[in-house]
């Protein structure tokens, strides 16, 4: 065997070889990668329950019904109706200044004349 064919079939060794110790590498380094994720990939979700969307309500939006994943199993959440609370953001958001941004980030409530 000539000496370049040598290289070459080192080569393809080598990356065999390496290929092969990926997943246990990746395991080591990065051990919260869901793989249960990929094992269902393909998988078919179960099928939805039909439910009547109710009559609209001023100041609410409805989150209609649906299927989640929780580690091994699947779990239907009931349609429910979430508060409507886009324009008092908008409006918190065109007073505030810094300081109560930065109040609310940590989690306490700040009037938008507050300074820390």
């Amino acid at each position: 065997m000539r000496p370049i064919q040598r290289v070459i079939h080192a080569g393809f060794a080598t990356a065999a070889i390496a290929s092969a110790s990926v997943p246990a590498v990746a395991w080591t380094v990065w051990p919260d990668v869901d793989f249960g994720w990929y094992a269902n990939v393909g998988r078919v979700p179960a099928a939805a329950m039909p439910a009547p969307q109710p009559v609209s309500r001023e100041g609410w939006i409805w989150s209609p019904g649906h299927w989640t994943n929780l580690a091994t199993r699947d779990r239907w959440i009931a349609g429910h109706w979430v508060k409507d609370e886009y324009v008092e953001q908008q409006r918190q958001l065109a007073n505030a200044d810094s300081s109560s941004v930065l109040a609310a980030r940590d989690g306490r409530r700040a009037s938008p004349g507050r300074t820390r």
